[in-house]
């Protein structure tokens, strides 16, 4: 339960959508010149013919890389030749997996450029039988459907692992805010109250856990205590960004606290899984939580009595 938003931030930063751009196609690919492509460039099946710029890297799987422009990561071809033509700049390796790597004369390969071949003479003819020369080595004709189908299972598995962590982090804190709810109600008070005074305090809580956790391991007697302290982060995080989805609901939808969280962990969710902010989204949740169950424990003002009977259900003032 208290490891719903310590897993938000982890996938948040592996959202498809953020991460760099993925060029893929099945057959050849073309990298037209004056095409920059910020990202990887794979052909599956054949082969991927780089006349532009790639900022990753260029992959075939089942087929030859031909470079022309420029690659600034690696060239890799598995089943397949790597040609790397005279204007060809890699700032990365090339590598060819059940093929030759060929540089013509003034290829740059990880910034040293092909120095022109020394003169060479026609091999020697050997006796033997016409039509015995070993068959060039090929991809299996399995390949390229395998990898296609691991993307796609890997893609479906990130994307359920993804939603059922975003169900846990709502989950927990309707439950936080069931069971808990004048603790839920008065970290959300001083949210409300001082949200840069807790923001400031979650972000010296950071370092300061960190600290702890150090002074734990060197000396001999914290030694064993040393977990709590990402356990206690974990359930601080919890419990505060449970009091950030009730100040959210309460500015939405007023009414009560378990109604409040519901609605705000709902939005935070669908926050978190916005691309590129979804990362900085969470990061923001839990440092301004923790900051607000510092504060509290440090005021020494966590709640002990029930609240008077004519309190409203809940805490925050619109």
């Amino acid at each position: 339960m208290t490891v719903a938003l310590a897993g938000v931030l982890m996938l948040g930063c592996l959202t498809p959508a953020s991460a760099r751009e993925l060029l893929l196609r099945i057959g050849d690919l073309q990298v037209p010149a004056g095409t920059v492509v910020r990202g990887d460039a794979i052909a599956v099946g054949g082969t991927a013919s780089v006349d532009g710029t790639v900022e990753g890297d260029a992959i075939a799987f089942g087929g030859s890389v031909e470079v022309r422009g420029r690659v600034a990561g690696s060239v890799r071809a598995e089943g397949g030749n790597v040609i790397l033509h005279s204007t060809a700049i890699v700032d990365g390796d090339a590598t060819a997996v059940g093929g030759t790597v060929r540089r013509e004369p003034g290829a740059s390969v990880g910034g040293r450029r092909a120095a022109p071949p020394p003169p060479s003479f026609p091999p020697m003819p050997v006796p033997g039988p016409p039509g015995n020369e070993a068959p060039s080595p090929s991809a299996p004709w399995w390949l390229p459907g395998t990898l296609i189908g691991m993307f796609l299972v890997l893609q479906s598995l990130f994307w359920f692992v993804h939603l059922l962590v975003l169900a846990l982090f709502i989950g927990s804190a309707w439950l936080l805010a069931a069971i808990f709810p004048q603790a839920v109600a008065r970290l959300g008070a001083v949210l409300e109250r001082d949200p840069v005074v807790a923001f400031g305090v979650g972000l010296l809580g950071w370092p300061i856990s960190v600290m702890v956790a150090v002074l734990l391991v060197i000396s001999v007697v914290g030694l064993t205590l040393v977990l709590l302290v990402p356990a206690a982060l974990v359930a601080a995080i919890q419990y505060g960004s449970t009091a950030v989805a009730l100040v959210v609901g309460h500015r939405i939808r007023p009414s009560g606290i378990v109604q409040e969280t519901v609605v705000g962990a709902v939005i935070l969710a669908v926050a978190f899984s916005f691309p590129g902010l979804g990362t900085l989204a969470a990061l923001v949740v839990a440092t301004w939580g923790l900051g607000a169950v510092l504060l509290m424990l440090v005021e020494g003002r966590w709640p002990r009595q029930a609240p008077p009977a004519d309190q409203p259900p809940s805490a925050l003032k619109t």
